[in-house]
């Protein structure tokens, strides 16, 4: 919790202010955006913000790797990369990382099936809990998520 104090007249005023969301850094072929969340629950405080104005976006060449790295509010707990692209033959597809245990994993770099294939969005979820779904398929419930647009 950030705190700023002002002495004013022999008093002191402090004021407080909600810690900033963590951001996760993108880079590939020599470009770095940090992202603020798009959507971040504060664990201590059971309470959600959306940010859809924090999506960004930048350039990915088809075939380059695009490497992300988390800060300690991610990797300690387990979280997961989704990710679309389109792939050489120009159908769309999808894909996802295996889902990184808490506190094992702070970075991760993400390479397509084919160097023809071109990344088109990126997702960094941030794993709550685990539930069963209908006919007991396991459903993971984000609470944070980091959203990157990529253009070619």
């Amino acid at each position: 919790m950030g705190i700023a104090s002002l002495v004013a007249g022999g008093l002191l005023l402090a004021g407080c202010s909600a810690p900033h969301p963590p951001e996760v850094t993108f880079f590939a072929d020599g470009k770095t955006v940090r992202l603020n969340p798009s959507q971040y629950c504060r664990q201590e405080a059971d309470q959600c913000d959306g940010f859809p104005e924090a999506q960004g976006a930048m350039p990915v060449p088809g075939g380059k790797p695009l490497n992300i790295s988390v800060p300690s509010q991610v990797a300690e707990a387990p979280w997961v990369v989704v990710f679309k692209y389109r792939a050489a033959d120009g159908s769309q597809q999808q894909g996802r990382t295996a889902i990184f245990k808490a506190g094992e994993q702070y970075a991760y770099t993400l390479h397509l099936p084919t160097a023809g294939d071109q990344l088109t969005d990126v997702e960094v979820q941030r794993i709550a809990n685990v539930a069963a779904g209908a006919g007991n398929e396991l459903v993971f419930v984000t609470d944070a998520s980091w959203v990157l647009q990529v253009s070619s």
